[in-house]
């Protein structure tokens, strides 16, 4: 009997090692980012142009060289309205020459909608906001739903997706962000 606790002990220490071994080999995906998808390979993203508020017209290129959170939402969206704060706050927190954030509306009413929501409602203000008119950047990068984070790498390739929504800001979200930033983006 002792012979056979003995080896099932040994047995389940090499399948926690073994599974400890592999989460270090991607990033760590638990608690709030628990449904965040990491693709095996990077996938480039649209360089659709997107409306800015008052600027004209960009692309994510812009932001080229940093970890991007780029984050689909609209002002009929809870879920959405629900995350909002903790972007802001991830933002504060990690944003700078290796991490921002872009929120990109699909409001049909466009900034004279989304400034004011932004502003008023929220009290939120982001850098790189952006409205996708008639929706060609969200179809370019297959988004079907709201809310939705996709991040990409500093070459501009998705690396990962979470469709739902999730407290940005939480420790995981935060673990998940700085093994891109740590790893330059993560897997290319």
């Amino acid at each position: 009997m002792k012979t056979m606790v003995i080896a099932l002990v040994g047995t389940f220490g090499m399948l926690v090692s073994g599974s400890m071994g592999m989460a270090e080999e991607g990033p760590p995906i638990s608690g709030s980012v628990q449904n965040f998808i990491a693709f095996d390979e990077p996938v480039a993203a649209s360089l659709t142009p997107l409306s800015t508020d008052g600027d004209g017209e960009r692309t994510l290129e812009s932001l080229r060289g940093k970890v991007v959170l780029v984050n689909f939402w609209a002002t009929w969206c809870g879920p959405c309205i629900r995350e909002m704060p903790t972007i802001a706050a991830l933002e504060d927190r990690l944003g700078g020459d290796d991490f921002a954030v872009a929120i990109v509306s699909q409001d049909r009413d466009g900034w004279k909608r989304i400034g004011p929501f932004l502003e008023r409602r929220l009290k939120l203000d982001f850098e790189n906001s952006f409205l996708d008119e008639g929706l060609k950047f969200s179809r370019a990068m297959q988004v079907r739903s709201l809310p939705v984070v996709a991040i990409l790498d500093p070459q501009g390739n998705e690396v990962g997706r979470l469709v739902g929504g999730a407290e940005w800001d939480s420790p995981e979200a935060i673990s998940l962000l700085q093994y891109y930033i740590d790893a330059g983006g993560g897997p290319s």
